[in-house]
């Protein structure tokens, strides 16, 4: 198939991070395409109460994450990505079930799958300014769940259709390049509603920046940032039975976990383009892998 064949060639939504900071705000009639490759993996996860266990199978997980976005107009930034992913090792939990004519009882169980290649869930949505200075922006979002296989344990993306509505707010104003302080911020929020009895998901990030040359920490100059990211996931009436330490995207299971990441950008003057490299682990968590992950990360900028 030719979506698998693109995985190969090449999740975690919304671990993979993009190479622009700030609050993803552009001017009108700017474009931007983001890309970044990321790895990960791990043989160990959290259970429902929190203890390490040893995983059947090691995690070994590759994306390549595509993303544009274009200004629409100054107050208006619409956006859109697709994820290519490599996934090995997953699990599927098969509840026991009565045949209603027989009574026979067919007996649970846990079905354990090998390396699974394609394309992830699309994202498509809008950012909004909330302030003249560029600083905080909401969005909301559409998922589109794609190359979802529910009989693969090592499932690609979520298999439900996904709203979500998110805020960002940021120290620095894009475009000044005065150097006030060698310090910035910039933090989130993100709420994501999935049906189809999917479970919903609430994610967090808080990232200190340090700034080695003058910098608008977006579009040039060079700076380090560290980032924790939190995430919860609520099951559907309260269900914890069900555990896939190998999805990326939790599904119908109360799930928690911590990471952090270390990141160093650069942006080249006059250019467009901008770099970044990555890397962190998962610290804590419930329901969960325990992974370290890396990746780097490619954007250009451009005017009609």
């Amino acid at each position: 198939m030719l979506s698998r064949v693109a995985g190969i060639i090449t999740i975690f939504f919304a671990l993979a991070p993009s190479v622009q900071a700030g609050v993803g705000m552009l001017d009108q009639g700017e474009s931007l395409y983001n890309g970044s490759v990321n790895f990960s993996g791990g043989n160990k996860h959290w259970d429902v109460q929190r203890q390490v266990i040893t995983s059947v199978c090691q995690r070994r997980n590759a994306s390549l994450l595509q993303g544009y976005e274009y200004g629409y107009s100054y107050f208006h930034t619409i956006f859109a990505s697709v994820n290519f992913a490599y996934r090995r090792c997953g699990q599927i939990n098969r509840a026991a079930r009565v045949n209603p004519i027989t009574g026979r009882v067919r007996p649970g169980f846990t079905l354990i799958g090998g390396p699974n290649a394609g394309i992830g869930d699309v994202q498509v949505g809008v950012r909004t300014r909330l302030n003249h200075r560029g600083t905080a922006a909401w969005e909301a979002l559409l998922i589109i769940p794609t190359g979802y296989d529910n009989n693969n344990p090592s499932r690609l993306g979520r298999g439900a259709l996904g709203l979500g509505l998110g805020l960002k707010f940021s120290s620095d104003v894009p475009n000044m390049l005065v150097k006030r302080s060698s310090w910035g911020w910039t933090l989130g929020t993100r709420y994501i509603y999935f049906f189809s009895g999917k479970g919903n998901v609430l994610t967090s990030f808080l990232e200190t920046q340090y700034a080695f040359t003058t910098t608008d920490f977006q579009q040039t100059g060079d700076y380090a940032g560290l980032r924790i990211n939190h995430s919860v996931s609520f099951g559907r009436n309260g269900l914890q039975r069900q555990l896939f330490f190998n999805q990326v995207p939790r599904s119908m299971t109360n799930s928690d976990q911590i990471t952090v990441q270390l990141r160093y950008s650069h942006a080249f003057t006059g250019t467009g383009w901008s770099t970044s490299v990555h890397a962190g682990k998962t610290v804590f968590g419930r329901n969960n892998p325990i992974d370290y992950f890396a990746g780097m990360g490619l954007s250009y900028r451009w005017r009609d």
